[in-house]
C-alpha cells in the first residue's frame, strides 16, 4: 500500500515584524524632545538677532534721510512735533525726513509686539486728510503708521514753547550740535509709561535724554507753564519730571527725576537700544552706555547734548 506522503514543508518567506516597545518608543520621544529644546532656543535667539540687524537697518537709512534734511535745511535738524493741529495728524519729525525716504516701513520697529502696537502708532501727517485728524477718522488702506522709534527733541529739536522755550529751537549743525558722531538722534523707545491713565500713551516718538536740558538745547519747555504748575513738577520733557537740582529756579533743596514717566530708550534689541546718531551711523547700546558718557557711574547728558561733554546739560 503506497501511502502519500504529506507536503513538504517549505521554509517561510515571511519575516518576523519586530515592533517598537513601550521603553524603545519612550526613549525615541525623549530624544526629540531633548532635541527640540536644543534648537527652540537657538531659532529664537536667531529670529531676534536677525530683527536687531533689520531694526539698525532702518534707523540707518532714517539717518540717511536726517542727514540729507539737515544738508538741504542750512544744518538745521527738524523739530520732534508741532501743537496740534485743527483739520489733519499733527507734523512730527518723522513728517520732515519721509520726504527723503518715501518708505513708510522703515519708520517701524520690527520687535514692536503686535499687542503694543496700537500704543505705538502714530499717523503719518502726509496720509491724513482735513477730514481725518483723529484716530476715529483714520482711512483704512491710505493712512499710514509709525512706531518704535524715537527723537532726541531736547537737544535736537523742540516744535512747542513755554516760558523757558519761547520760540521753536531747531538745533543746527556745528553751531549746537559740534560733535554729531556722538550725539543720539533716534532710537528705540518705550514711550512714557508711569502705569497711570494720562501718560500711558505719551511719548512714542520721542526719547528723553536722562536729564533734562537746562542750559543747552530747548531748555525742556515741552509742556505750557500752567500744566506743568497743575502736575505739581518741573517738568522737563512731556510725560514726566526732569528733576530740580539745587539753586535752579530758586528751589533750596535737589529732587530727582522720575524715571517712570520718561520716554525712555527701549532695550528690545537682545537687551540693546538701537541708536542712530547725527552723523548717520547706527550701533546697539546699553541704556545705561547712554545715560552715562564718561563712565563715572553717574548719569549725564553726554551723549544727547551734542557736545559730547558729560558736565553740561
Amino acid at each position: 500500500m503506497i501511502t502519500q506522503n504529506a507536503s513538504p514543508s517549505f521554509p517561510s518567506t515571511r519575516r518576523a515584524v519586530h515592533a517598537f516597545t513601550l521603553v524603545e518608543l519612550l526613549v525615541v520621544i525623549g530624544i526629540i524632545a531633548l532635541l527640540i529644546s536644543i534648537l527652540l532656543p537657538a531659532l529664537s535667539s536667531a529670529r531676534q538677532s536677525a530683527a536687531a540687524l533689520a531694526s539698525l537697518s532702518n534707523l540707518r537709512q532714517l539717518g540717511n534721510g536726517l542727514v540729507m534734511y539737515v544738508n538741504e535745511n542750512k544744518g538745521f535738524y527738524p523739530v520732534h512735533a508741532f501743537p496740534s493741529l485743527p483739520d489733519r495728524a499733527r507734523t512730527r519729525w518723522v513728517d520732515a525726513t519721509y520726504t527723503y525716504m518715501k518708505n513708510t516701513e522703515v519708520y517701524n520697529s520690527p520687535n514692536i509686539a503686535q499687542e503694543e502696537r496700537p500704543r505705538f502708532d502714530k499717523p503719518f501727517n502726509h496720509t491724513t486728510t482735513n477730514t481725518s485728524p483723529t484716530p476715529s477718522a483714520y482711512i483704512t488702506g491710505v493712512t499710514k503708521f509709525y512706531g518704535g522709534y524715537g527723537y532726541n527733541w531736547q537737544y535736537l529739536g523742540n516744535g512747542r514753547t513755554n516760558t523757558a522755550n519761547p520760540v521753536a529751537f531747531f538745533a543746527k549743525a556745528g553751531a549746537n550740535i559740534r560733535s554729531s558722531s556722538q550725539t543720539i538722534a533716534v532710537a528705540d523707545t518705550n514711550g512714557s509709561k508711569d502705569g497711570g491713565t494720562t501718560w500711558t500713551t505719551e511719548g512714542t516718538y520721542a526719547i528723553d535724554p536722562p536729564l533734562k536740558s537746562v542750559a543747552l538745547g530747548s531748555k525742556g519747555g515741552r509742556v505750557s507753564d500752567a500744566q506743568a504748575a497743575a502736575w505739581g513738577g518741573d517738568f522737563g520733557y512731556r510725560g514726566g519730571s526732569g528733576g530740580i537740582l539745587l539753586g535752579e529756579g530758586g528751589a533750596t533743596t535737589s529732587t530727582p527725576g522720575d524715571p517712570a514717566r520718561r520716554s525712555t530708550p527701549a532695550e528690545r534689541n537682545k537687551k540693546k537700544v538701537n541708536v542712530l546718531f547725527c552723523d548717520g551711523h547706527g550701533e546697539g547700546m546699553k541704556l545705561s552706555q547712554m545715560d552715562d558718557f564718561n563712565g563715572d557711574g553717574q548719569v549725564d547728558n553726554g551723549w544727547w547734548n551734542g557736545k559730547a561733554d558729560a558736565s553740561v546739560r
